[in-house]
């Protein structure tokens, strides 16, 4: 009977070495703060098991073909509905906690943190395999030895990693836009950032919080396409909640005159948001918005505005 080459010394080194690779790998694109998702301990422990779990399989599929164990290829498809599973899993999560936010992330910002959720946890399965790939290959036709085959497994699983981690990448408003300072001034009852209405204010004490404790910026797109996107109504609740998660909001669930709200300046072609956070500082507000990611939603919506000039 065959002996299978599961048994031999160079697979096990080359499976160990993939693993590992696929793990760091993902470690590089896991970062964990209470500004950025995921923040919650049990999503950091749960993104390590499964790196874990999906390296070790990019590090069996070669040496699973070499021994014509094709069978073995199938936890290739029960990994792929797994991590669809968990990004399904995650949206749920997601949109039961929006519920109880004061300023929600709306439905956009809920399935592209979703998407990205499942699609990096693709880095480690192909890290792995790339890692093994190299050390199998130098070792068979070069017959190179235990550390020359570790160092190009790492080289090979880094420049995997990082050509996932640039297409994972985001473009932010900073990106698209300008972003600056605005003016919140009322017309009798009406809220109004520059020139651009906002909503009736009633009462007189919101009204006085608004100007002793409110600031405003106003987006400016570089082109007609960049305006499509801030335009879109998911990618301008992404950019408040951005806000609120860095500078908080200074109201309570009861106060319905002070709003997180955007409005959009057709005449301009520009989106104003008039804000009352925690801390008045308007330079944060700027950075915080600028660093916001553009959705894939709002990418989408740019096709009526490219034929347009600003």
């Amino acid at each position: 009977m065959k002996e299978s080459l599961f048994n031999d010394e160079l697979f096990r080194r080359a499976f160990l070495v993939a693993t590992f690779v696929g793990i760091v790998c993902r470690g590089f694109v896991l970062r964990v703060t209470d500004k950025q998702y995921p923040t919650r301990p049990q999503d950091f422990l749960e993104q390590i098991i499964i790196s874990g779990l999906s390296a070790s399989l990019g590090a069996i599929a070669l040496p699973a073909l070499v021994d014509k164990e094709f069978s073995a290829l199938t936890f290739f498809a029960v990994a792929i509905q797994q991590f669809q599973g968990l990004a399904k899993q995650e949206r749920i999560t997601l949109e039961n906690i929006d519920n109880g936010e004061i300023v929600p992330k709306g439905s956009a910002y809920v399935e592209e943190i979703a998407t990205t959720y499942e699609s990096r946890s693709y880095i480690s399965l192909f890290s792995a395999l790339g890692a093994s790939i190299a050390y199998i290959y130098l070792n068979k036709k070069f017959n190179v030895r235990f550390l020359g085959c570790t160092i190009s497994a790492l080289i090979a699983g880094a420049l995997i990693g990082l050509m996932f981690r640039r297409y994972l990448r985001r473009d932010s408003i900073g990106d698209v836009a300008q972003v600056i300072p605005a003016k919140i001034n009322f017309e009798g009852p009406i809220l109004k950032v520059n020139d651009t209405i906002i909503t009736n204010i009633g009462l007189k004490d919101s009204r006085d919080k608004y100007i002793n404790s409110g600031i405003a910026i106003e987006i400016i797109p570089n082109t007609m396409a960049d305006f499509g996107i801030i335009n879109d109504l998911g990618q301008r609740d992404a950019i408040i909640h951005s806000i609120f998660i860095h500078m908080g909001i200074d109201k309570d669930v009861d106060e319905k005159d002070i709003i997180a709200t955007s409005r959009t300046n057709l005449e301009k072609n520009t989106v104003v948001i008039p804000y009352i956070p925690i801390v008045k500082d308007i330079d944060t507000m700027i950075q915080v918005v600028k660093s916001t990611p553009v959705l894939e939603t709002s990418k989408g919506k740019q096709s009526a505005y490219k034929r347009k000039a600003l």
